[in-house]
């Protein structure tokens, strides 16, 4: 969990210091997905993906 953390700091970090802000909701989207992945289970996303929703 611990490197997670790392990694997401590090990405808030380089999006601060290149001034790049349009990937902030790409970031939360990427983050988001993976939560729904860990938790709900790779089957349920999997079907929206080929429902193209």
């Amino acid at each position: 969990m611990k490197k997670l953390w790392y990694l997401l700091k590090e990405m808030l970090f380089l999006i601060k210091k290149h001034k790049a802000y349009f990937f902030a909701p790409i970031l939360i989207i990427l983050v988001f997905l993976a939560f729904l992945v860990f938790y709900i289970g790779p089957s349920v996303i999997i079907s929206f993906i080929y429902a193209g929703i």
